[in-house]
């Protein structure tokens, strides 16, 4: 608070006041039609501090980015370090500013465990109350995601999201300067420039925000950077025809399954014919206002068609709002357990089956081989003196997984910090 002596108080999920002193409950001189309670939670100022992850850090043994690695893009196809075309699926998290009750580590863990995701989408919110307002705040949550992400091994992608992003391009820029620099060097992290463009001009007003982007972002790293496409990321065809100069870039698809069917697949198909590779950052099984009706025989054409032409997806969305796209019911929070599928919403249930394979669309994963690593890393526990970084459990009972260094960790009854005598001459 700018004024001295007063603090931050939160009076409900939505608003926080500027007060000197706050009593919980109802304050009787609020305005009379938002005398709603006062639950007086102090609100600290955020500092923001951050990745936590050393650059020296190697993907758990197994996971996705150590099967795959750096991707990059040849025609209209993803490849992975083997040459071979990889198709990342997962889900994308709701605004940040609103849906950040999800934007954690325990959700990145459960989401990799459970439902089997290879990618998550961090959506950061710029406008109403997002990254212009709260940027410190913001950043945040981003890192903590995708720090979660790199841990885990998989694939991240950081979303500016923003439907007006050429009117905050200097913003956007120094964004991504700070995040291309801070995660440059992890293969895991994709840079996702323009959520969803409205009916612009691609020529006149998006490409140019855009390549203006991608060469920030390329001053740091050659990781593949996704771009939007007009009329809310669905004329892809526009773009193929006069694409962007770099390499390593895919741009966006969006779909809701309700409403956009054979009419936008159709010039998708163009998008790709051209050359071009797609990225579907983000799809649901509803309409386009994230509401409706569910359609999940659009949504099973719409998934053999990604399928078909190796395109990674991204379904809308990790939340709890009262609308048919939201993968869990209102008020679902993440107990030590997980999300028990009577916590998840139509949608969240026919998409988590998806992801793992279950109801005959493509699981997250390549092939067979490469569930079961996946598996093996997110779920067995380490026996013996094995590396247990990638588990972070110990099959032998009163073991725990200490830390030795950035790279190696044990499981060992107890630990003591500094130097092990008992540690190989070599290793100490």
């Amino acid at each position: 608070c700018a004024t001295d002596g007063y603090k931050c108080f939160t009076k409900s999920d939505l608003w926080a006041s500027c007060l000197p002193s706050c009593v919980p409950g109802i304050n009787l001189e609020d305005p009379e039609g938002l005398r709603t309670p006062w639950s007086c939670e102090l609100l600290e100022p955020v500092e923001f501090k951050g990745s936590q992850i050393p650059a020296s850090f190697i993907a758990p043994a197994g996971s996705p980015v150590d099967m795959h690695g750096a991707i990059r893009v040849e025609g209209n196809k993803l490849l992975g370090k083997h040459g071979q075309p990889v198709r990342l699926r997962g889900m994308s998290l709701f605004w940040s500013q609103w849906g950040s009750t999800y934007w954690s580590e325990g959700v990145v863990d459960w989401l990799v465990k459970d439902w089997k995701v290879t990618m998550i989408r961090a959506a950061m919110g710029v406008e109403s109350g997002g990254y212009l307002e709260s940027g410190k705040i913001e950043k945040q949550r981003v890192v903590t995601v995708v720090d979660a992400a790199i841990r885990n091994g998989i694939y991240v992608v950081i979303d500016w999201h923003d439907h007006h992003a050429q009117s905050h391009k200097d913003e956007a820029r120094t964004f991504f300067d700070e995040m291309a620099s801070m995660y440059g060097g992890f293969p895991n992290v994709f840079f996702e420039i323009f959520n969803e463009p409205l009916q612009e001009s691609w020529s006149e007003h998006i490409k140019p925000y855009e390549q203006e982007i991608v060469s920030t972002i390329r001053q740091h790293t050659d990781n593949l950077i996704i771009c939007g496409t007009p009329t809310w990321s669905q004329d892809v065809e526009l773009a193929a025809s006069d694409p962007l100069q770099s390499f390593n870039l895919a741009y966006t698809l969006h779909f809701y399954a309700t409403s956009h069917k054979e009419f936008l697949r159709a010039k998708a198909q163009v998008a790709l014919n051209m050359g071009v590779a797609l990225f579907a950052s983000e799809w649901g099984t509803c309409s386009a206002d994230g509401d409706g009706a569910l359609n999940l025989e659009e949504t099973r054409i719409w998934l053999n068609f990604l399928e078909e032409n190796h395109i990674s997806d991204a379904n809308w969305a990790v939340n709890d709002k009262a609308e048919a796209c939201s993968a869990l019911l209102p008020g679902t929070q993440l107990p030590v357990t997980g999300w028990s599928t009577d916590l998840l919403t139509e949608s969240g249930r026919f998409v988590r089956a998806s992801l793992r394979g279950e109801n005959g669309q493509g699981s997250s994963t390549l092939t067979v081989k490469q569930q079961e690593h996946q598996d093996s890393a997110t779920r067995s526990c380490t026996s013996g003196w094995d590396n247990c970084r990638a588990t972070r459990c110990c099959a032998t009972d009163g073991y725990k997984c200490f830390t030795k260094s950035d790279l190696w960790a044990s499981c060992l009854p107890s630990c003591v910090p500094g130097i092990n005598l008992e540690d190989p001459e070599g290793l100490r």
